[in-house]
């Protein structure tokens, strides 16, 4: 079926912004906004931000995860600063170990990342209280309110914040460029837990309208006034929050499962408005949670909280589909997002405080995975491979998506979050080349698929349809990008069934790297020209016909070579949707270097330390251009070997190191209990090791002595973890692993009941653990 869009528009207006944002710091770097982007020294930057909470993590394993982050594409780091993590007795701050604001944020800076500060005071992200301490509570003031008591309260956080913070401010050389103030104001609440088993009463904030711009107002002051002084302030946008107008950059986002929209009786979540294409910058155009009191065009459309997964919630017990993280992404994107962030993109585990857990108790007390990018344990999730390529896309590529404007196709503002038939697509464009975005997935909605798909896409000048040669079909779940009248050092490509990536330039060639969609072959249409002397594929068909139309087969991956006349070769590497998802960019001297490796890796300051889930063997790739390397990988661990091989464009390094077996026993004292033992020297030669226990339940609990140390809301999935933070656990002897049934049927009170009301249950119970599993973390060490 043949797909017809009207894409010949004039550029996008771009302008100067009115927000009185952006600074500059001693090293003469400058940001800025204009209504529509980010820049960076007077160019395009693509902020790609991922959340990731330093008091949820152990502070000794803080750079490791850092650099994941930084490998996963995501250049800015944001965090809350949680109040009663730092606070829980009055008076009594904590800015050690776990807490230490001010090393996690020299960690970022060491490794090349910005920073997002979330002040609060209040943040919720599934805290007890929102964040705000239990002391705060009781008092003749309103939390999250104009009253002077409770703001007295908050100027003295944001100075401890200050101090904390002082010389980190990108103003002073340091990575800070961001601070949001508060969270959700008069949008979203969290739970007072003082009452919440008795009431359920709501920590909302009682200041909307011009008082709540006051509030925001005084906030800032605070900011400024304690020393937090950055380029940019931003504050929640959705739900009508109040905001101040020029001051402060209004953020958005969106989640695929929304826990919230679940309860006792309405147990099934409608799917949500996130996966239908809309225009961000037009003011006609529906949008949801997006709904700012100000002209579209005004402020770019920017994103601190797209659903990188979902906590799980008493309630609701989902699994987070990887489709739906890149979907999102894309969705954003497609409607004119150029500043995106993801809530959560690394999990965390919630630290036990001396007053008690200091969850939010509609989630687990401890465990704050998330399904996230980057798990709870350091574990590289699907999504991750997923969102990868694309984040390097957009850090190689800004310059030309930015500017773009979104054009929607006719019909595409009818299509409803329910229907599961039309196809839906969009295009970013300045009317003579771009983008064209493909979603096939919505949350909670069975796509059809689609085949035989031609997109047409009628431009200023010409109109450019494709496939030609191949058939493209659009799978359920699917989401990419195609490009059209795309640039590659100096020649046309006039469009590709692939995706771009990135790209590495040296003086013999420009190589472009290019991500096959599963199930589409890749076919490139190269525009004729002059200097153009042969345009040879491995593994690839080309076709002469006015230009150059290679296919590649997308089960194989190929390159793709243009030999010119007086000019260096320009080459495009066809990766399969396998392939792409294990390829990592990492940075040297300046230069991008492209690996392929099924193991993580982790860029240290003299080499690579790769960290392998389960497999003491594998083999990495790296693209040198056909050359042999100049030098080779090697490791100065006693217990590792690695040997190389030139291996076409690649040199290949086979990797090994002792295999260690972990032996598991589990005692079963009931079904719903048992008893693990592990060896002593269960961590000896591993990074870490990942417990997998499969069981069905209702909540799993984990003890040691009698000391609760990690839990799980049974969602499915295996409960996953990891045991080097836990060597005093591990030191106490045997862990007893608990759960509570899983009950399907009804709940009422015993007829017969007398002063303390007896529920009966009738129906299906099932509380059984099936196996718990060991599986060994290597970490790798290599040095040229």
């Amino acid at each position: 079926m043949k797909y017809t869009i009207q894409a010949g528009v004039s550029p996008k207006h771009i302008y100067p912004s009115t927000l009185r944002l952006g600074g500059s710091n001693p090293q003469g770097d400058e940001i800025r906004f204009t209504n529509y982007y980010m820049e960076l020294n007077g160019k395009p930057y693509f902020a790609i931000c991922g959340e990731f909470h330093y008091s949820r993590y152990p502070e000794a394993d803080w750079e490791s995860e850092i650099r994941k982050l930084k490998l996963s594409g995501i250049n800015v780091v944001a965090s809350y600063i949680f109040w009663n993590h730092h606070e829980e007795l009055e008076g009594e701050f904590e800015w050690d170990g776990n807490r230490n604001l001010r090393r996690f944020v020299d960690l970022c800076r060491d490794n090349g990342l910005y920073v997002i500060l979330r002040v609060g005071p209040f943040c919720h992200g599934e805290v007890r209280n929102g964040g705000l301490p239990d002391w705060l509570f009781g008092r003749e003031f309103a939390v999250r309110s104009n009253d002077e008591g409770y703001l007295k309260y908050v100027n003295r956080l944001f100075k401890e914040i200050g101090n904390q913070a002082a010389g980190q401010m990108f103003k002073d050389g340091g990575p800070v460029i961001g601070i949001q103030l508060e969270n959700e104001l008069n949008a979203a609440a969290a739970l007072w837990e003082e009452t919440a088993k008795q009431g359920d009463e709501y920590l909302s904030g009682g200041v909307s309208g011009e008082a709540g711009s006051e509030h925001m107002r005084l906030l800032k002051k605070y900011a400024v006034d304690s020393g937090l002084i950055a380029p940019i302030y931003t504050s929640t946008g959705w739900g009508e929050a109040p905001f101040l107008e020029d001051e402060v950059l209004p953020l958005y986002g969106g989640y695929a499962y929304t826990p919230w929209s679940i309860s006792d009786p309405n147990q099934v979540q409608k799917p949500t408005p996130e996966y239908t294409f809309v225009n961000f910058h037009d003011d006609k155009a529906p949008g949801g949670e997006f709904n700012p009191p100000y002209p579209r065009t005004k402020y770019p459309f920017a994103c601190c909280e797209m659903g990188g997964g979902m906590q799980t919630w008493y309630l609701s017990r989902f699994q987070v589909e990887p489709e739906s993280v890149i979907a999102m992404t894309l969705m954003k994107l497609a409607g004119g997002c150029n500043f995106i962030g993801y809530y959560m993109f690394h999990g965390g585990t919630n630290p036990v405080g001396r007053t008690g857990y200091l969850n939010e108790s509609t989630t687990p007390k401890l465990t704050y995975d998330f399904q996230a990018p980057i798990g709870e344990f350091g574990q590289i999730r699907a999504s991750n491979h997923l969102l990868r390529p694309l984040h390097y896309f957009l850090r190689r590529f800004a310059d030309r998506l930015s500017p773009m404007a979104t054009v929607l196709p006719e019909g595409a503002e009818a299509i409803t979050p329910e229907d599961g038939h039309s196809l839906r697509y969009a295009v970013r464009t300045d009317g003579r080349s771009g983008f064209l975005f493909v979603n096939n997935y919505q949350d909670h909605v069975d796509m059809d698929t689609h085949e035989e798909v031609v997109f047409s896409v009628e431009l200023e000048e010409d109109t450019v349809s494709f496939p030609q040669r191949s058939k493209l079909t659009v799978q359920s779940k699917a989401s990419f990008l195609l490009p059209f009248n795309f640039a590659l050092d100096g020649l046309n490509l006039k469009f590709a069934t692939a995706q771009p990536v990135t790209a590495v330039e040296t003086e013999e060639a420009a190589v472009y790297f290019f991500s096959m969609p599963e199930g589409v072959d890749g076919e490139f249409q190269i525009d004729a020209d002059d200097g153009i002397l042969e345009v040879t594929a491995a593994a690839g068909d080309v076709a002469e016909d006015g230009g150059y139309n290679v296919l590649i087969p997308h089960d194989q991956s190929a390159m793709i070579v243009i030999r010119r006349d007086g000019a260096r070769e320009v080459r495009i590497y066809a990766m399969s949707a396998r392939e792409a998802a294990s390829l990592w960019e990492l940075e040297e001297n300046g230069r991008n270097r492209i690996i392929f490796s099924p193991a993580p890796p982790v860029q240290t300051a003299d080499g690579i330390e790769f960290i392998s889930q389960g497999h003491p063997a594998f083999t990495f790739r790296e693209y040198t251009g056909g050359a042999e390397a100049a030098t080779q990988w090697n490791t100065a661990q006693a217990d590792a070997t690695v040997s190389g091989r030139q291996e076409g464009w690649f040199q290949a390094y086979d990797v090994q190191v002792p295999q260690k077996e972990i032996a598991v026993t589990m005692r079963r004292i009931q079904d719903h209990k048992v008893v693990l033992q592990l060896p002593e020297e269960v961590l000896e030669g591993t990074e870490e090791v990942l417990l997998s226990i499969d069981y069905t339940g209702n909540v799993g609990y984990a003890f040691a002595a009698g000391q609760l140390f990690h839990d799980h809301f049974y969602n499915g999935l295996p409960w996953e973890i990891g045991l080097s933070r836990f060597r005093e656990v591990l030191r106490r002897g045997e862990i007893v692993l608990e759960t509570t049934p899983c009950r399907t049927g009804a709940v009422s009170v015993a007829a017969d009941a007398a002063m303390a009301v007896e529920k009966v249950f009738e129906g299906e119970a099932v509380a059984v653990f099936h196996s718990v599993t060991a599986t060994p973390v290597y970490r790798i060490a290599l040095r040229r």
